[in-house]
Parts: C-alpha cells; structure tokens; sequence
C-alpha cells in the first residue's frame, strides 16, 4: 500500500493481487497526477483523461471482473470488493474525481458478475468492450432523482424516475428530456439507465451505449468539483435498444449495483482524508506559531484538532473495509443485492462522506488562508467531496432507507 500510511486497516483480508494493484495505481498516479498537478491543474484532456486510460487500460482495472478467456483478470467472485476498495482508496487519494468514475464502472461489472448469469448475452458483448487495452469505458447512470419532475407518477424509492421505456416485439424504446446522469454525461461510452416501463409496475434497468441513435447531450454543466465527471443532460427521443441490453428487471440488481458503487464512492472518500492527512502533516511540521516560536503541531489546541482529524480518518476507513467485508463474504451477510447488504452499504457511504467533509473542512480551517491556496491542493479535495455529496443524494433522505431495513417501515 501507500508508502505514507500510517493507519491501521485489516490488510489480512487482501490478497497479494490486490495489494500489487494499489501499490502499482500509487506508482502511476504518483507519476501521471501528483507530479503534474501544479503545472496541469484540473486539466481534462492533458490531465486526467490520460490518466485515467493508463489505470484503466494500462493497469487493467476495467478487466478486473471479465473472464480470462475474454481478456479479463477473471476475478468475478465477491472478493472482488476488497479490490475494489484498495484500488479506488490509492486513486481517492491522488484526484477523488477519478476515483469516482472508476466506481461507476466497477460497480456496473460488478452487477453484472454477481447477477446469477441473468443476461449471458449482454455480458458477453459488455465483455469485449471493457477488455479492450486501448480505450477506458466511462460509466455514467441514470437513475430516478429526488425533486425532480419525472415521466411517471408512481415513484421508485420516493424518487421520480428520469426515463420510460416501452417494451415492442424488436425491442425496447426509451424516451426522457433533460436526465441527469450521476457522472461524465459528456463523455460516457455506456449509460446504466433505471427506467419505468409503460404499464408495468417492475423497473428495468438497460443499459445504452453513448453512441445510440436518438441520445443526445447537452453543454457540459458547471460544477464545482469532480473535474474528472464532465456532466451533461441527457435526451432520450425514442432511443432504441435491444431486448438484451436490460440488465435486469426489479430492484435486487438495483440493489447490488448501489451497494457497490457506494463501498466505491466511500473508499473514493477515504482516499481524499488519506491525501488531507499528508497534507496536514507536512503543515504541521513546517509551520512555527509567530510569538511563541511553537512548532504548529505541538501547540496543544492545534494538535487536538489534528488528532480528531487522524481519527476521523482511521475509523472511517476501517468502516470501509468492513462493508468490503460484508461484500464479499454472502455466505455470512446475505447478497450484495439484498435489502439488508443495500441499507449498510448506503449507511456506510453517508457516514464516511460526512465524516470526510467535515475533516477536509477542518483541515482547511487549521491551515488559515493556506487551506483554500490552490498550490496546496486541498481545497480541490474539499470540493470534490461536497460534490460527490451531492450525487450520494439527501443525508436525510437516506435515513429512509435506513429506517425500511431496520425499523420495518412499509410506506416511506
């Protein structure tokens, strides 16, 4: 792992192919991103487009769930989620935005690996694609949205759904203006698109290449972070779609999809603490207190707050691993696609975003004006953590969720 580390975690559970994979992304992002970053700042195109080809393809971390034969690493168990967590943790830690796009796309092959076989054909043609070595599949999903208008007045999960389908003798067709998709809805080569379905009450999720006829995308939106995610809206003017591009029908495949791409979007997370505690230390140590002559991190009040900080960091990423646990191990936990595996995997994610924002923030207000300085890249993980917030969805809005699994509530 990280040559900076000084936070116990359960490695044990790794294998030597996954601790070989974070230490070879370190390397790389060390190189590629740490190294650069002052000179190409958030860059997309000289930056971390490249980037993200060389983890990708290069490394191979899109071929991670892909059988050997097809060109794949072949490992499709659940074990795969302690992967998935040390791998997006190193990335977090050198740009969270590029931990968030890997997330997408090791959650949709994770879905699909563990989906009992449910649509052989799909991954076959799926397979191909993310084996390639010369292009990165970016993900991107669109799923039913909070506070949104939607096409269809029964809601799934107290959400508006984005996008309807129809269901014909060739195949499926989907339509829906203005969809928002959670990541790079300028640049995705595969939507996972949750649809209603015209007069049935069973949701489909479908996925759609970017390059199908009726999609069309709008100007990239203006974020604040994630420079990674270049974000646009989504039309479907009648996009059609073959029977075998739906993934599933129902919620258990939803559910799996979910689990994973928070335990994914939560080890982003970690990574960014992991970054803000070498930062923090390298100011600490450098830093004297005008007046007093005081190294900054032996001043009692200071090193308090550093110390809470250091906790935050250590707690949640050991929460991290164990919903990687929990993942991985279904013989003692129940599926990834399970009610009780979806409610602590969004549990945990809620939690470990907050706690990361609330310790980024910290972090900035002990650095002063030093702390939102562009050259001290802080600032940058700060806001890509609110951003990542945001498509994590509503704090309290989760605790329905929550409230379902562990309390039995029928019509939230």
């Amino acid at each position: 792992m990280s040559r900076f580390d000084p936070f116990p975690f359960p490695a044990n559970r790794l294998q030597d192919v996954d601790a070989a994979l974070a230490s070879t992304l370190e390397g790389l992002l060390e190189k590629e991103v740490a190294s650069r970053r002052l000179e190409l700042k958030e860059d997309y195109e000289g930056l971390l487009a490249p980037a993200y080809r060389k983890m990708m393809c290069d490394i191979g971390l899109q071929r991670v769930f892909w059988a050997e034969e097809a060109g794949g690493s072949g490992h499709d168990g659940p074990g795969a989620a302690y992967t998935v967590v040390a791998a997006l943790e190193q990335v977090g830690r050198y740009d969270t935005g590029l931990a968030f796009l890997a997330a997408h796309s090791l959650a949709l092959q994770a879905a699909l690996a563990h989906g009992g076989g449910e649509n052989a054909p799909l991954n076959e043609v799926l397979a191909e694609q993310f084996c390639r070595e010369d292009h990165p599949v970016i993900v991107g999903f669109v799923l039913p949205a909070f506070g949104r208008a939607g096409v269809r007045a029964q809601p799934w999960r107290g959400r508006s759904f984005q996008v309807e389908a129809s269901l014909n003798g060739s195949g499926w067709v989907l339509a829906g203006s203005g969809a928002r998709p959670t990541c790079s809805g300028a640049d995705a080569d595969l939507f996972g698109v949750l649809c209603s379905v015209d007069g049935e009450d069973e949701p489909a999720f479908i996925v759609v290449p970017g390059t199908a006829g009726g999609l069309s995308r709008g100007p990239a939106l203006l974020e604040t972070g994630l420079a990674a995610s270049r974000n646009a809206e989504i039309d479907f003017n009648a996009v059609k779609a073959g029977k075998e591009r739906c993934a599933w029908r129902g919620e258990d495949g939803t559910r799996r999809l979910l689990s994973w791409l928070y335990a994914g979007m939560a080890a982003a997370a970690v990574g960014g603490m992991l970054a803000g505690h070498a930062i923090l230390s390298e100011w600490g140590d450098a830093r004297v207190i005008k007046g007093r002559g005081q190294v900054f991190k032996e001043n009692p009040l200071a090193a308090a707050l550093m110390a809470e900080c250091a906790q935050a960091t250590a707690v949640n990423r050991l929460l991290v691993y164990d919903l990687a646990e929990m993942l991985a191990r279904p013989d003692v936990y129940g599926e990834s696609g399970s009610e009780r595996l979806f409610a602590m995997a969004s549990m945990v994610a809620n939690v470990v975003l907050r706690a990361a924002d609330r310790c980024l923030h910290q972090v900035m207000e002990l650095m002063a004006s030093a702390g939102y300085a562009k050259e001290w890249q802080l600032e940058r993980y700060w806001r890509d953590v609110k951003t990542v917030q945001c498509y994590l969805g509503g704090y309290e809005l989760s605790k329905m969720t929550t409230a379902r699994w562990f309390f039995g509530a029928e019509t939230l």
